[in-house]
């Protein structure tokens, strides 16, 4: 597979109006049963589901009582059709689990029965994309629905109308994700609307059409793993989010037939989180992506192989998705230089290469917008994926192109210093960036960059920037020292939302990222970027020689030394 494909994915073309008007009588004549009661007994036939947290108790709770508009356009235009998959009723299921408490029991069939009244009345903004009908639309509530018939399934409080309404959404949408995807297509959608379809024809093995429904299924779940999984694991779209979305699937389908975690790239697709994962427990925000916290994923998945996923020692390349990965220590650091990827509806892809990220003493150091809260975030476009959010060189007043042509031209993992070295072609002028990483502690970044144009060096933290000696620091700890060899013309500031991870509890709320920008007329850059946990280092920049904590280094172009070490590379 090639790792720059493009694709504009076909509109629906399945009617789904034999999906939506299925009939009680022929429903239960499907299941082999004469009435609901000998039906509910069902028991879902895997068991792997998202474990029951104490916090949703909570969430439950303000739940109740309360009134939805699932008309409501105000939900947004792309927000609308996630409220549509239905996950923000998952709360209740995840209450009763752990209580046996009816009242979660009939709120769930209280919305779920307006849901189903008026679904065929909601209408989107997205043009030919119908809210209800469509790939992940259908997966997602599959996901949800199958999971609230087991816990549900003999519970009192929950009706025998609603059991029904429910039953037939995922029958009506395993009907309708059949024929729709009768022919491979990329993309994240396809892959996870094809794992859920297997997993549903496992569990109604019972019904007539299920084998059908495997054999499409299955066909299609193979081709992705061959087709839209990259040799190293990771999805095409290069983003962790979406890739974590395809290895839930493929989990998920796994878990009822057995066959395909034998398939390398199911394993690969583990390996590949691994490698991203830092040392807070997270992976990183990349492309179109939330912050990933994939220890739940890779307990499952190893439950799935019978054995441990551990994450590849030390600095290495994933050279299929274009991203090069240096860790020491608590220090990680991971760059992309990748391309443009397509998709569905909207690329995933952000206008931004050689970009990086790095993270030490388990939080982030130097940091980037990542992915929105939204895609109807007013800041999507020219915040989140736009080159200024990254730490990267912008070029004012050019636009980025799509077709920038990145590649790494040096990967050196060495004893004592990591080196990477690439170029892309984003703006008229080619852009070089060389970065060093000196793993030998004092461990820090040295970062070279050329591009024959006015630029900005851009660099994102996660507190403000204070003047410090010959550059400027974060003002909190953990932070960066960032120096510049030569003065730049102009120093800039600046700040946006993004997600900031908190290993402590597992998640990552909106905060605000600070970014330090050096400008040059000559596009010629020479930066040193120092960690510091608690205050920053002593430092002298002036190459060919860098001095901290009292240890000088030395450069060449392709070499270092420090006391009696030395190292050295390849390259132009």
């Amino acid at each position: 597979m090639g790792t720059d494909v493009t694709y504009v994915e076909k509109p629906p073309h399945v009617d789904p109006v034999r999906m939506r008007h299925i009939t009680d009588e022929a429903l239960l004549a499907e299941l082999g049963v004469t009435s609901v009661a000998q039906a509910r007994p069902w028991r879902r036939r895997d068991p792997v589901w998202p474990r029951p947290r104490p916090e949703d108790v909570a969430e439950a709770d303000r739940l109740v009582g309360t009134e939805v508009d699932f008309l409501d356009k105000g939900h947004g235009r792309s927000r609308l059709y996630g409220f549509h998959y239905l996950r923000w009723m998952m709360p209740l299921v995840s209450a009763y689990a752990q209580t046996g408490d009816p009242r979660y029991a009939r709120e769930w069939d209280r919305f779920f029965r307006q849901w189903y009244a008026g679904r065929d009345l909601v209408e989107g903004d997205w043009p030919g994309l119908d809210v209800v009908w469509y790939s992940l639309g259908v997966a997602s509530r599959s996901m949800h629905v199958t999971r609230a018939l087991a816990v549900f399934g003999t519970e009192p409080a929950l009706s025998d109308a609603c059991w029904l309404e429910m039953t037939k959404t995922v029958v009506g949408g395993a009907r309708w994700a059949a024929e729709e995807h009768d022919e491979f297509r990329h993309g994240n959608w396809q892959f996870a609307t094809v794992c859920e379809l297997l997993h549903v024809a496992r569990v109604f093995a019972d019904l007539p059409e299920s084998g059908q429904w495997a054999e499409v299924a299955r066909a299609r779940i193979l081709e992705h793993l061959e087709r839209d999984v990259r040799e190293d694991g990771g999805h095409h779209e290069r983003s962790p989010g979406y890739h974590g979305m395809c290895l839930g699937g493929v989990q998920r389908a796994a878990s009822v037939d057995p066959d395909l975690v034998a398939h390398p790239r199911f394993r690969a697709m583990h390996d590949w989180l691994a490698s991203l994962t830092t040392s807070g427990g997270w992976v990183p925000h990349l492309q179109d992506s939330g912050v990933v916290w994939p220890a739940e994923m890779m307990r499952t998945g190893e439950e799935l192989l019978g054995e441990p996923v551990v994450p590849v020692k030390g600095s290495h390349a994933l050279e299929d998705s274009a991203y090069t990965i240096f860790r020491s220590g608590t220090l990680h650091t991971v760059i992309n230089h990748g391309p443009y990827i397509g998709h569905e509806l909207e690329p995933h892809s952000h206008h931004a290469a050689l970009d990086f990220v790095s993270s030490g003493w388990g939080v982030p150091l130097a940091w980037e917008a990542g992915g929105p809260p939204s895609y109807d975030d007013p800041g999507y476009y020219d915040w989140f994926q736009a080159t200024r959010g990254h730490n990267t060189l912008l070029v004012p007043g050019e636009d980025y192109a799509e077709d920038r042509r990145a590649a790494r031209d040096l990967f050196h993992a060495g004893e004592h210093v990591d080196v990477f070295a690439g170029h892309h072609h984003g703006y008229r002028a080619r852009h070089d960036r060389r970065i060093v990483f000196v793993r030998t502690e004092p461990s820090y970044w040295l970062i070279t960059d050329e591009i024959d144009a006015e630029a900005i060096w851009l660099i994102h933290g996660t507190s403000p920037w204070v003047e410090h000696g010959p550059g400027h620091a974060s003002s909190q700890g953990p932070g960066l020292l960032v120096v510049p060899a030569q003065p730049p013309d102009e120093v800039t500031f600046g700040s946006g939302p993004a997600r900031m991870p908190d290993p402590a509890t597992a998640t990552a709320p909106y905060g605000e990222i600070h970014s330090l920008g050096l400008r040059r007329r000559d596009g010629r850059f020479t930066v040193a970027v120092f960690p510091f946990q608690d205050v920053p280092p002593e430092v002298q920049v002036s190459p060919p020689a860098i001095r901290v904590d009292g240890v000088t280094d030395t450069f060449t172009a392709h070499g270092w030394a420090r006391d009696g070490l030395a190292e050295h590379w390849g390259g132009r």
